[in-house]
């Protein structure tokens, strides 16, 4: 999935897909371990039928914080549109309410306008880190997770 999402969006991703073909299988394993047990990192996955279509993770920003970084957000281009990260979100601040975290941080391409639209409409902010004002800096959004309740996911004909 992850290879996927880096070779389908490669501009919406601090990694690529070349530096993630170079991983070894016990790193990729090492992860999915960690973000598979605990409360500081953990990865959701979304599934139509058995196909993997969107995944999310959410890793806490340093040992005892309450604040969480959103990461490798990525739905299928043809699942897109039709409520899936949005069942990613939900399920992502259901699990950092969960785990105690107060904030999650989403750092965007100021390229990328659909995951931007989506974040805005999802209720992410923009966070108090100031632009480095280059053309390619990254947007930095924040959603408390206090009082988390996600919006409801738009019924599409699936």
């Amino acid at each position: 999935m992850r290879l996927t999402s880096l070779r389908e969006s490669p501009s919406a991703f601090g990694s690529t897909f070349e530096s993630a073909l170079r991983r070894s299988p016990e790193s990729w394993t090492e992860q999915a371990d960690s973000t598979a047990q605990g409360s500081d990192r953990s990865t959701f996955i979304a599934f139509s039928g058995d196909s993997p279509i969107g995944i999310a993770a959410l890793y806490r920003k340093g040992e005892g914080t309450d604040a969480g970084e959103l990461l490798q957000v990525w739905v299928s281009p043809e699942c897109r549109s039709q409520g899936v990260a949005i069942d990613l979100m939900n399920a992502v601040f259901q699990w950092a309410g969960e785990n105690g975290f107060q904030t999650v941080v989403a750092t965007v391409a100021k390229g990328n306008a659909q995951a931007l639209k989506f974040y805005r409409k999802y209720g992410f902010k923009p966070g108090n880190r100031a632009p480095l004002d280059g053309p390619d800096d990254p947007v930095v959004l924040v959603k408390e997770v206090i009082n988390f309740d996600g919006p409801a996911r738009e019924r599409s004909g699936r």
